[in-house]
């Protein structure tokens, strides 16, 4: 199927899991499917019955990403800090500062490899929201090593830099700038460091429409969750933008935007967002799983389960 034909009704969502707490992130594994948990780490979901939380004590965890050996590395929202998890469950803090500063609001954190971690830093300053009322681009990127022992900022100046991700073919570290309305990337040089950004797709993906998260399908389109809107969006190989799902509370989302446009907006605009009666409420990640392949399962603030759907058999 042509993705410029590919569209999503509320019917078409399904739910996976139940009594989620504030499962932002999403992560897709041998041993089952893993969300971020307000309970102060991560759980595995079951299709029927309680997650079981691994970890304890990060205050809103956020983005996050497994490594080669079965631990989590995460970003810890409201605590301004990398951590990790152990396979055992064990938890630690790997880095909460940055040449003697605080590293500010920490957003997800990306293990690359057994060692190297990408943490993606939305604004210096505490709590992340802050930012709407800025006229300052202080999101940035920090590559982190030896468990927090060395790390550099190898991106500054990011629009509130939300999920990042390693592209599947290893060179590229894509980023959801969400204040810039934006997908990005920066080519990984061989000593670790990042080359200049280059926008993915479209300058803008549109008047209030501020991604989240995104994930790479089957097919090579990226994915991405446009909180602000309870909607899907593609990127296809080409560039080309296409939405697959939208159930925006216009009013909601004109007044956000107008005030990140005028750098005085607060986190009620942004919560006022969610007032929607459909299958997505605030829907900040996903990632693709199933015995196929071919399931979505979307991440989100406010939903105590996962929002699911199915892509088709091709998607070019």
């Amino acid at each position: 199927m042509n993705i410029a034909e590919f569209k999503l009704s509320d019917q078409d969502f399904g739910t996976y899991g139940q009594g989620l707490q504030r499962p932002e992130c999403v992560w897709i594994d041998r041993d089952g499917i893993w969300v971020s948990d307000a309970r102060g780490g991560v759980a595995n979901v079951p299709e029927q019955g309680e997650p079981q939380l691994l970890g304890h004590g990060i205050l809103e965890p956020n983005g996050y990403s497994r490594r080669p050996d079965g631990s989590f590395v995460v970003a810890g929202l409201a605590d301004g800090a990398l951590h990790l998890i152990s396979a055992s469950g064990s938890t630690r803090t790997l880095l909460d500062s940055y040449q003697g500063n605080s590293l500010g609001t920490v957003n997800c954190a990306w293990a690359d490899g057994p060692d190297r971690i990408w943490l993606s830093v939305m604004s210096r300053s505490l709590p992340w929201h802050s930012a709407l009322a800025r006229d300052q681009k202080d999101g940035y990127i920090l590559r982190v090593e030896d468990n927090g022992k060395r790390c550099e900022i190898v991106a500054d100046g990011l629009d509130l830099t939300n999920e990042i991700k390693v592209s599947p073919d290893g060179y590229h570290l894509y980023a959801a700038e969400s204040l810039g309305c934006r997908i990005v990337r920066f080519p990984i040089r061989s000593d670790g460091s990042l080359g200049d950004k280059e926008i993915v797709g479209p300058d803008s993906l549109g008047w209030g429409a501020f991604p989240d998260g995104f994930a790479f399908d089957p097919f090579g389109n990226i994915w991405v969750t446009i909180v602000s809107q309870n909607g899907l969006s593609a990127i296809d190989q080409n560039g080309d933008l296409h939405v697959i799902y939208r159930d925006a509370n216009e009013e909601a989302v004109n007044v956000m935007a107008e005030g990140v446009a005028q750098r005085n907006g607060h986190v009620e605009q942004f919560a006022a967002c969610a007032a929607v009666s459909g299958p997505l409420k605030l829907p900040t990640s996903l990632a693709f799983g199933g015995p196929d392949g071919r399931t979505g399962f979307i991440g989100s603030l406010p939903m105590p389960h996962l929002a699911t759907f199915r892509l088709p058999e091709s998607l070019t």
